[in-house]
């Protein structure tokens, strides 16, 4: 209500209308009490009373979504609020912490779905658009942060969308508390369990009405149970209040429960037949109704899709037959008629022959006795405590008898489903919290109102004082975080109408129970009883009825007819039928009807259905208490179930009747208007100016001044908001127009003046222009006068001057000739003579050349000969001595194993004290950061100092003479500092500040020397620890020089080796020729052994040990026969076993020795691999060191090797320690890359290997599961043997192929190789994926402040509006923000380009990141309301600007197309910027501004617009509608409806794109050239490095 002191003659009111609800007007006259108000499109106007009134809330396009944040809370303004929000299809309304939801009648995807979900998952309620979810949430939320029980109440009349809210509510709570883990496969979880309950409680409970297809007819509280965890462990479901008088009597154009129709359309021919099924339309139960099929339902398809959820929930096949039985029965029953048996009244019979075969049917379905079925429907059973009477009942007893059969029969199966359903989902007691859901009816009140009516009704009033407490609850909690007193508000209650209906023993229930109990009670009799004993003020009578009665409820007075008020309450047990029940000789029905010893001795057990639903409803308020509420209201906008119909007067009685219009009295009884100082000082902040721009002032303070100046009371400011009594915003609003209408009229006063001055300024110009003019040609005239005369002169002038140059030019080309060849005569005589002298020199030289290089020749000759002897005569000698050292080689093999042990441990010493340095050379830099931290300190005070001095300059400028003479002699300063006192107050000041320069500086100086004292004993520690460091480095490289003396000693003793078993070849010859010439065989072959060269030697071992022992004898091939006549492969003599031992055992040692020295040089290529060992020319060396290594040692031809799984396993445990340095990643990025591209370059499959490779994967596991456990060897390889490559030709070991150059080409890899690629291709996309998650969770934070303009900061505590951020003179922190995401994309570029990862790799990257950041910002914006205007566009704009000119300057080759990835939220801002959008056409929207945004992305945009900055309007509703029909028709399109966009994280490169990107260079140009690792340089062992690589 309006009062008139708050009104003023042109303000918006809303006046009541019978017809609209609430009509807008405008005030055109105030006179004392009344308002004349004129309504658009009316010729008169209204008077109307000034109480009557409200006034209107400022217009918004898109409304609000908390209507407690309306200026004016009141019936008119939420009603048009909810209007304004229907026609834009923001369905969903906040008013505080209540939802509204209105149906929308059709479908919109957009605003469910999994996506949906993502978004409002952990955000705060109101944060974002209002949503079902975010309710939801929130108390999921609430049940995990305070372990304290949730419940949702959905509330709303029929068909106002409850059973669809309830069931996303269920949605999201599973998917919330849902994805249990090692479930067996074909286990549902409970959360499905409880889903898929809803089509067959729907099918059994739901039915047609007039106002919804799909009406509830029961309540439902689902209970979801949670554990610990927040995981979804039980659940239970409460049904309330079947209508059961639906079963019987349906009127036109409703329905009887879906299930009847769809067992009728849906049953096979077998079920049929053995249920005697008919058409629905021959069913009395369903033809009350010509209504049979639903729109755009199909019965068939239901029917399959209930069978379906039976067996999901556990309903058996044989208890579905007797389901379908018991339905089908309930619809035979209702066939039976019945009439007057031989014109009796008091005794009925079938009416017809189809009526017996009716109840024959109903026997043969509930497997009973015919007689006894007979004897239910047409005789009664009266039970005296003298004997038992049987007497015929009349039609009308018959026909309420076959009803009551029926009633029974529904409710017993329907409450077995219920329980079905809670025993398969299942229940946990030892749950820590449970979220109830609350699907119950809401309020009704009809033409007629029966028994149902009034239960629900009750049950609504119940909900409504549990509503109004919480609504209180809530207001008082605002009231006392904000600090105010509120202890005058009253609480609006209910109870009256409870005590009346409830109470006992005169409430009406009581009432209705007693007369239930009298046989011969009427509803007259009642209703009479209901008039002598009620006394409540909310209780009357109508005017001429004898029947009916009137409550008062908070919604409104109801009228109810209590013509079957006992009829309805009665829920008698007949023992006739309990007898029917108990003859079935289906077990299914007698476990339904149980026999009891109590209804045996009595003919009827008296049950209340009112009393049943009273204890009920008092359990479930029970059970509301213990939980935290949170409520929906649903709302049906219209009666016609169409689109885009808003009934106001309908929608009114809805908001009444759901209790949001006594929450908006709630908050009216206290401070209905509520605003942030903050909002408020910005509105009215203009009433104060002087206050309002001084900064010193707190907001708190401007609105005080505001409120006092006003002259308002019963106002109260707490902590951070201001809250107003009814009208009082109107005040104010009444003071702004007024200050803004007279800043107006001031505005327009300077304004015609300015235009005055402008016209006279414009006739003073056009004077002046005038007058110049004509001065002008006066002045022109005279000097084109003296322009005549100044170019004759210049005329004659320059004739003179060009006749004089002539004659001087031309005598000196004369002069000049006659040199110049005078000059050129003397400089040819000497270069001739020059020319002779060379040519003698040239001469003499090549003599005297000639006869020196004889003489070198001949000297050279002789020094050559002289040395091939000498050399000669010590290789003798060392021959000799090496002969002598054989046989000391079990030792040397002893020595050498020592040395490598020892070897080992000295490295692992060196290893430990090479941390233990590296840790403390850390500790040491630290220690010198914060000493330079400290040093930085002490630099920013002199700075800040000297600053101070430079401040002071405009004093010194006087006292400069003085201070300079100061700096060179303080004597002189002294004696000139008298001239004057003003001087020697400057100087003094000077001085001062001098003297605080010079303590600046001695601290930077201490501090300086604590930094250098630091540093030096930092560095003499490290010099200590570099030291020993250093020590232990000569040690090992005397151990490793030792080790190397004793390969060169092995193989000099496999020389002699090679030399001994030639000598045993001979030998046996010897032996085979006889005894006489074993003695010269053997002395020859020592001298012959003795001139062997090495090579030849190694030539013949190489020779000889490849062949086995089983094809070689006696060094002989198989099958030639020897001197003695024996072939290759008979047994020898006695005489050879030694020998033959002998060599065996050398062959052992051999093998032996080369597998461990392969081992250990593949241990010290891995440790090498521990450090990064950089690049080169930009190729990895690590990936080219590991590549050079594995063609050396051929292990990509080995059949069992472990070197590729200790290489994958040396490369994870690099990173599995830095998997947030991005630096770290990049460099193995790099090197796998570059490896696995050698590879792919290197490695071919035969089909031999293939088929192997098929053959070892069928036992291998799954390729990631490797790498997750750290990539195993493989189960080829085995511990003891390392790799069988070192017996190939040209081994790491084999000294005669240690060639010069290296032949690299196509490699017939097999199976491990293999494995070793498809390990490393994993390897490489997951490290590709920890940089992109790194660069996403670095810039994630910041991204959230990228979409959302900073206000500047009032105080440090509040915002100020754009007129008043001039006095703040701070930096807004969101370009902070973007200056952060800038500099962590350079730096991953600058990183990615360091470590010269693929160009390929980078531009994928960055398309992925900046991706990432077009989702991360087109979902806000869509999701925030206060996002989508139109500075926060302009913002946002800047920013992508500055990305733009990011990527601009990074380069394509880097970025590639990574721009493109920001179309999306480049459009967007870009629409939101654009001026006169109403004028712009769909066309133009779609095609020329944002061709990329789908119509639901625009029409999301164009609703949650809101100029901030200029006050336009979105686009025009003929754009709006145009948008909303091409959504409608889009609908049921395959294509996703939803507005959100969705972040791709998937691998977007392959193998080959890697290679393909790594150039053209080959393989050879990739590996030759590089520099050898210093852990390899002095290891012989990997000299191959150095070698030349050819193709």
């Amino acid at each position: 209500m309006s009062d008139i002191s708050s009104l003023v003659v042109g303000n918006e009111v809303w006046i009541s209308d019978p017809k609209e609800a609430w009509m807008l007007g405008r005030v055109t006259n105030l006179d004392e009490e009344k308002v004349s108000v004129r309504i658009d499109g009316e010729k008169n106007d209204r008077n109307i009373v000034a109480k009557d009134c409200h006034r209107c809330n400022p217009k918004t396009q898109n409304g609000v979504e908390d209507m407690t944040k309306l200026p004016f809370l009141h019936e008119p303004g939420v009603l048009r609020n909810l209007d304004v929000r229907y026609e834009l299809d923001q369905i969903y309304t906040y008013t505080g912490s209540i939802l509204i939801a209105v149906n929308p009648f059709h479908k919109l995807p957009h605003l469910y779905g999994p996506h949906m979900m993502d978004q409002y998952k952990g955000v705060r309620l109101g944060e974002l658009s209002p949503h079902v979810f975010a309710v939801a949430d929130s108390a999921y939320r609430f049940m995990e942060s305070e372990q304290k029980s949730q419940s949702i109440l959905v509330s709303g009349e029929s068909g106002a969308g409850k059973t669809e809210t309830t069931k996303l509510i269920m949605q999201y709570l599973a998917y919330m508390g849902g994805r249990q883990r090692g479930l067996p496969e074909g286990t549902r979880t409970v959360e499905q369990q409880v889903l898929e309950s809803n089509p067959l409680l729907e099918a059994f409970g739901n039915a047609k009405t007039v106002r919804n297809d799909n009406s509830s007819r029961f309540g439902k509280y689902v209970e979801i149970q949670f554990d610990k965890q927040g995981r979804i462990s039980g659940a239970a479901i409460r049904t309330y209040l079947l209508e059961r008088s639906r079963l019987v009597q349906i009127t036109d154009p409703e329905r009887n429960y879906h299930i009847f129709y769809q067992l009728c359309f849906g049953a096979s021919p077998e079920e049929v037949e053995s249920l005697r099924l008919k058409p629905a339309s021959e069913f009395y139960y369903l033809n009350q109704s010509k209504c049979y099929e639903l729109s755009g339902v199909d019965n068939a398809e239901e029917f399959a899709r209930t069978r379906r959820a039976m067996s999901i929930v556990g309903v058996s096949e044989e208890q579905q037959a007797q389901v379908w039985k018991m339905v089908a029965a309930v619809l035979h029953l209702g066939n039976c008629q019945f009439k007057s048996k031989d014109g009796d009244e008091e005794a009925a019979c079938f009416k017809d022959q189809a009526s017996e075969q009716a109840a024959e049917a109903v026997a043969a379905l509930l497997d009973a006795d015919l007689a006894l079925l007979h004897k239910a429907l047409l005789m009664r059973t009266i039970v005296t405590l003298e004997q038992t009477f049987v007497r015929p009942m009349g039609v009308a007893d018959a026909v309420a008898s076959r009803d009551s059969l029926t009633k029974t029969l529904y409710s017993g199966l329907f409450d077995w489903l219920v329980n079905t359903l809670n025993a398969s989902i299942g229940q946990d007691e030892s749950c820590q919290a449970k979220i109830g859901v609350l699907d119950i009816y809401g309020f009704e009140s009809f033409k007629k109102n029966s028994f149902e009516q009034f239960c629900i009704n009750l049950a609504n009033e119940k909900l409504q004082q549990h509503f109004n407490q919480h609504v209180f609850k809530m207001e008082q909690e605002e009231y006392e975080r904000e600090q105010i007193d509120w202890s005058y508000i009253e609480f609006v209650d209910n109870q009256d109408v409870l005590t009346l209906i409830e109470g006992k023993p005169m409430g009406i229930l009581a009432l209705l129970d007693e007369q239930c109990r009298f046989p011969k009670s009427n509803h007259e009799t009642f209703s009479t009883k209901l008039l002598h004993h009620t006394s409540n003020t909310r209780f009357s009578v109508p005017k001429r009825s004898q029947t009916e009665f009137s409550l008062q409820h908070y919604a409104g007075e109801v009228t109810y007819d209590t013509l079957y008020f006992l009829d309805k309450n009665k829920d008698f047990v007949v023992m006739d039928h309990q007898n029917l029940f108990s003859s079935s000789t289906s077990n299914f029905i007698r476990e339904l009807f149980p026999d009891s010893e109590e209804q045996s001795h009595s003919s009827m057990k008296f049950s209340s259905v009112g009393n049943r639903f009273k204890v009920q409803l008092g359990e479930l308020m029970a059970a509301l208490e213990v939980t935290q509420p949170h409520y929906v209201r649903c709302v049906k906008p219209n009666n016609l179930n169409k689109p885009g119909i808003f009934e106001r007067i309908n929608v009114l009685h809805q908001l009444r009747c759901g209790g949001v219009l006594e929450a908006v009295r709630i908050s009216c009884a206290g401070y209905p208007s509520r605003r942030p100082l903050d909002e408020f000082v910005d509105r009215f902040g203009l009433l104060v100016t002087k206050l309002w721009m001084d900064g010193t002032k707190t907001e708190k303070e401007v609105a005080l001044a505001i409120l006092q100046g006003a002259g308002l009371e019963g106002w109260q400011i707490g902590i951070s908001k201001c809250f107003l009594r009814s009208g009082q915003m109107a005040v104010l609003d009444n003071l702004r127009t007024g200050t803004l209408n007279r800043a107006a009229i001031c505005l327009q006063k300077y304004m015609r003046r300015f235009l005055v001055q402008n016209v006279y300024r414009l006739k003073r110009r056009s004077t002046l222009r005038i007058q110049s003019m004509v001065r002008g040609g006066l002045a022109r005239k005279l000097a084109h006068r003296l322009r005549r005369t100044k170019a004759a002169i210049s005329l004659q002038t320059a004739t003179r001057r060009m006749l004089a140059v002539l004659c001087w030019q031309t005598t000196r080309k004369a002069v000049i000739s006659i040199q110049s060849w005078t000059r050129g005569m003397f400089a040819r005589n000497t270069v001739r003579k020059m020319r002779y002298l060379k040519c003698a020199i040239l001469l003499q030289s090549r003599v005297r050349r000639n006869q020196t290089l004889k003489t070198y020749r001949r000297k050279r000759r002789a020094a050559i000969v002289y040395q091939c002897a000498w050399r000669c005569k010590m290789a003798k000698r060392e021959l000799r001595q090496r002969r002598a050292a054989a046989l000391e080689t079990g030792a040397l093999i002893t020595a050498k194993a020592e040395l490598e042990k020892k070897l080992e441990n000295l490295l692992l010493h060196v290893e430990l004290d090479k941390k233990w340095r590296d840790e403390a050379t850390e500790r040491h830099a630290a220690e010198l950061e914060r000493l330079e931290e400290d040093l930085k300190q002490a630099k920013q005070a002199a700075d800040a100092a000297h600053a101070q001095l430079l401040q002071e300059q405009d004093l010194r400028q006087q006292a400069q003479t003085l201070l300079e003479e100061e700096r060179t002699a303080r004597v002189a300063l002294v004696e000139q500092a008298a001239v004057s006192a003003a001087a020697e107050a400057k100087t003094a000041e000077v001085e001062q500040a001098m003297g605080q320069m010079q303590e600046a500086v001695a601290r930077s100086q201490t501090a300086e020397l604590e930094v250098i004292a630091a540093t030096a004993e930092a560095a003499a520690v490290l010099a200590q620890e570099t030291e020993r460091a250093d020590k232990a480095e000569v040690m090992s490289k005397e151990l490793t020089g030792q080790l190397a003396a004793l390969n060169e000693q092995f193989l000099e003793l496999q020389a002699l080796i090679a030399k001994q078993e030639a000598d045993n070849a001979q030998l046996r010859q010897a032996v085979s020729a006889g005894p006489s010439l074993r003695s010269s065989a053997l002395h020859s072959s020592q001298e012959k052994g003795a001139l062997r060269s090495p090579a030849s030697s190694n030539t013949i071992s190489s020779s000889t040990e490849g062949a086995p022992p089983a094809h070689r004898v006696n060094g002989l091939p198989p099958g030639l026969p020897d001197a003695t006549g024996r072939k290759a492969g008979d047994a020898p003599g006695p005489g050879f076993a030694d020998l033959e031992r002998e060599q065996a055992e050398l062959d052992a040692k051999k093998q032996r020795l080369l597998l461990e020295k392969q081992a250990g040089e593949q241990e010290v290529m891995l440790r090498c691999l521990s450090d990064e060992i950089g690049f080169d020319k930009s190729r990895p060396v690590a990936a080219c060191v590991i590549f050079r290594s594995l063609l050396h040692w051929r292990s990509f031809e080995a059949e069992r090797t472990n070197i590729f799984d200790r290489i994958i396993q040396t490369m994870s445990r690099a990173i599995e320690n830095h998997t947030d340095d991005t630096q770290h990643l990049s460099y193995w990025l790099s090197n796998t890359t570059t490896l696995l591209t050698l590879l792919q370059r290197t490695l071919k499959t035969t089909q031999a290997t293939a088929a192997y490779q098929g053959q070892r994967r069928r036992t291998s596991v799954s390729l990631f599961d490797r790498w997750r456990g750290g990539f195993q060897r493989t189960p080829a390889a085995t511990p003891t043997a390392a790799s069988s490559d070192a017996a190939l030709p040209g081994g790491p070991s084999s000294p005669s192929k240690a060639v010069a150059s290296t032949t690299v080409k196509q490699i017939d890899a097999k199976y491990p190789a293999l494995l070793f690629k498809q390990q490393l291709t994993a390897f490489v996309e997951k490290i590709y994926g920890m940089v992109r998650d790194n660069v996403k969770k670095e810039i994630a934070s910041e991204l959230a402040s990228c979409i959302q303009a900073p206000r500047a900061a009032r105080g440090g505590t509040t915002n100020l509006t754009p007129n008043r951020r001039g006095s703040t003179g701070g930096a807004a922190p969101l370009s902070q923000s973007w200056r952060h995401i800038l500099e962590s994309l350079s730096n991953l570029l600058t990183t990615l380009k360091s470590n010269h990862v693929p160009a390929l790799l980078i531009r994928k990257l960055f398309v992925q990141v900046f991706s990432f950041i077009n989702v991360q910002l087109f979902n806000s914006l869509l999701l925030r309301r206060e996002c989508c205007s139109f500075s926060n566009g302009e913002y946002v704009k800047t920013g992508l600007a500055e990305l733009e000119n990011w990527l601009h300057s990074a380069g394509t080759p880097h970025v590639g197309s990574a721009l493109d990835e920001l179309r999306y939220i480049r459009q967007a801002v870009t629409f939101l910027v654009i001026h006169q959008k109403p004028k712009k056409s769909l066309e133009e929207i779609t095609h020329d501004l944002c061709p990329v945004l789908s119509v639901q992305q625009l029409y999301r945009i164009s609703t949650m617009y809101w100029d901030d900055k200029y006050g336009t309007e979105t686009v025009s509703q003929e754009v709006l509608g145009n948008m909303k029909q091409l959504m409608m028709d889009d609908t049921n399109s395959s294509v996703s409806n939803s507005f959100l966009l969705d972040d791709d994280s998937s691998i977007p490169f392959s193998v080959d794109d890697i290679s393909s990107a790594m150039g053209e260079s080959s393989v050879p140009g990739m590996l030759n050239d590089l520099p050898t690792p210093a852990s390899l340089r002095d290891n012989k062992a990997f000299a191959f490095l150095t070698e030349k690589v050819n193709e």
